[in-house]
């Protein structure tokens, strides 16, 4: 059986060939982090279901990467 990754695993090696960026809104040069966002979501019966999602976002502002 094949060892499963873990999130600080992936991250790690995210975190290794980070990118160099410019940040619109500062105009200043940055690094790209890459963020796990769980979002929860009530579905129609009533129950709790939890989206996850990678975004890359800029680690000068934490605003949201557009390539």
């Amino acid at each position: 059986m094949a060892k499963q990754q873990t999130f600080a695993d992936k991250a790690g090696k995210l975190g290794k060939k980070a990118e160099t960026v410019i940040d619109p809104d500062s105009g200043k040069e940055t690094k790209l982090l890459n963020v796990k966002f769980i979002e929860s979501v009530k579905t129609e019966k009533g129950t709790w279901k939890f989206l996850e999602r990678m975004q890359k976002v800029y680690e000068s502002s934490l605003k949201p990467y557009k390539p």
